[in-house]
């Protein structure tokens, strides 16, 4: 198969280089208002960002930001407008916007985002620090929630394998960033819940951008780490960065290594504690035993001058003994003659020992009513009469008053 080549053929150096002429010769100066994300400022006073609205990002670099605009409070999420002209960075084939003058404009939408969630939490109390669980002091397993490709769970591994050889670590493999970031997260918090595998939980991942610290910041995942029985700690972002599930968590700790640093104790030192506990301890009861034999002595002293005074108390108890005996005796005499008073008494009132004597109790046939009166009763009623043995059926034929 036989190609025809055109002509003139492009080095990527040739070709790179055309298309900066002519984006260049376009935008020469233009204005473009966005929001800054990623600011990095250089030791050369240089200022690097990303500009970025809903649906676009692009590169911005402002040279000797320091000599011209020092002092001046640029932040992750400010709204700003930039004047400038687009170029391309060769080396990498990137454009970018070389920044010639900036006007703040205010606080970006996903600050706004923050800061309204914030407020709102803290006002519903879960930020309070009445409802932070305790971080156990040596844990069996340890939970942590992050992305197994990043570098944070590395330095994590390697900080653990450091303080505690031999600790048991799940991790529980999640996306950190993106939409579908914070669901995945949420789903680590309830299996280890559910499952009850770890004494702690550790959710980390590595610094960037507000925008990729987004998952963190959603309400959803700050109501699963309220709601978890476990204990949460994060370690989200670098030192500086704070997220809604920061706030949330029952401890917070700066950077991912940190995190691990906080949850494991270092086994050196705790053994270097047993053994001091163990020691004093073994002082402790010395101490004791040795206190102990002395109060022991000093009794055995006590109660061998004390000796001749047992002896001559001992008939003095004996006497007491005898009369107790004797008080006993007559008091349950007494006690039993009054219970068989009582018995004969209970007998005595026994309907049933009135029956058998030869009297019955009348009763109305329909309601069932003891009849104590001739008005309760008319002529023609039918009546129980109850007798010891059985009972009659009977009929009122007449009432007598007398």
């Amino acid at each position: 198969m036989v190609h025809l080549w055109p002509q003139k053929i492009y080095t990527v150096s040739e070709l790179t280089l055309e298309i900066r002429r002519l984006i260049v010769n376009q935008f020469r100066e233009v204005f473009v208002e966005g929001e800054i994300s990623n600011l990095r400022v250089y030791p050369s006073g240089h200022l690097y960002f990303s500009l970025k609205d809903e649906n676009a990002v692009i590169k911005c670099v402002m040279f000797n930001f320091f000599d011209r605009y020092f002092g001046e409070d640029l932040r992750d999420g400010l709204s700003v407008l930039l004047r400038g002209r687009v170029d391309v960075y060769e080396k990498r084939g990137e454009y970018q916007l070389l920044v010639e003058e900036i006007e703040t404009r205010g606080v970006g939408l996903l600050t706004v985002k923050f800061e309204l969630l914030k407020r709102k939490l803290k006002e519903e109390g879960i930020f309070d620090s009445r409802w932070k669980k305790r971080i156990p002091l040596l844990p069996e397993r340890v939970g942590i929630i992050t992305s197994p490709k990043g570098a944070a769970i590395r330095d994590m591994l390697r900080i653990i394998e450091k303080k505690f050889e031999n600790m048991k670590v799940l991790i529980y493999p999640v996306r950190v960033q993106g939409d579908e970031a914070v669901y995945e997260i949420i789903e680590g918090l309830e299996y280890f819940n559910r499952t009850g595998e770890v004494d702690v939980i550790i959710v980390a991942r590595g610094g960037g951008s507000i925008e990729d610290l987004a998952p963190f910041n959603e309400e959803a995942l700050a109501r699963a780490i309220f709601a978890s029985q476990i204990p949460v700690v994060t370690g989200i972002g670098h030192e500086i960065d704070f997220t809604i599930a920061d706030f949330v968590a029952d401890v917070r700790a700066p950077t991912p290594t940190a995190a691990a640093d906080i949850v494991v104790p270092e086994k050196k030192l705790l053994k270097e504690n047993l053994q001091g506990l163990r020691e004093r301890l073994a002082k402790a009861l010395k101490l004791i035993i040795e206190r102990g034999r002395g109060n022991l002595l000093k009794l055995y002293f006590e109660l061998r001058d004390k000796k001749a005074y047992f002896f001559r108390e001992r008939v003095y108890l004996d006497d007491m003994y005898g009369s107790l005996l004797r008080h006993i005796s007559y008091f349950l005499e007494n006690k039993r003659n009054r219970l068989v008073a009582l018995t004969q008494r209970l007998n005595d009132l026994n309907p049933e020992g009135i029956l058998k004597r030869g009297y019955s109790i009348a009763i109305k046939k329909e309601k069932k009513e003891i009849i104590r009166d001739v008005d309760q009763i008319e002529a023609g009623e039918e009546l129980y009469l109850l007798l010891y043995k059985g009972r009659l059926l009977c009929s009122v034929e007449e009432k007598l008053n007398q």
